[in-house]
């Protein structure tokens, strides 16, 4: 009688973020039940989600081209710092932004707004969709989230 000393092992590995997985999709018609995912979609941000930007100027334009951002001001430093984010119908599809306006121990104060390509952001506890998000607190997290045709701010 076969035991489980007798079935092969696989060999160890070291996954990569961008490392694919198959799974099988149950609701899929015809052939196509099977389906990859990458190990990033199951585990999370990678480090090349990453940006990170310190503002050095009074006035600053940012986009959002991956799917975490992290801005910070420069020590006495105040301004205004815009992030435009993408059309929710692009390949990001989940955008976080970390802010501090003055980095850390940093004494300016830089205000930090968010805008869309129109009026398709849903703020948290609001019906109506705005172009942007404005004087955002520092020390804040937002995340936004599209459904391919507005962002929604979940936090």
């Amino acid at each position: 009688m076969p035991s489980l000393d007798d079935l092969p092992t696989l060999a160890s590995v070291t996954p990569t973020g961008d490392d694919l997985f198959p799974i099988y999709d149950l609701t899929a018609d015809g052939s196509s039940k099977v389906r990859k995912v990458s190990l990033n979609q199951i585990n999370g941000l990678s480090a090349a989600d990453l940006t990170v930007t310190s503002v050095a100027t009074a006035t600053a334009s940012i986009t959002a081209a991956t799917r975490m951002l992290r801005v910070t001001g420069t020590t006495g430093n105040t301004g205004i710092v815009t992030v435009s984010i993408p059309v929710p119908s692009g390949a990001i599809r989940d955008i976080i932004v970390q802010y501090f306006s003055a980095g850390t121990g940093g004494t300016g104060t830089v205000t930090l707004n968010i805008t869309g390509g129109g009026s398709n952001i849903f703020t948290s506890g609001s019906a109506t969709a705005v172009s942007s998000i404005t004087s955002i607190a520092s020390g804040t997290t937002l995340r936004l989230l599209s459904d391919g045709t507005n962002w929604y701010r979940t936090h």
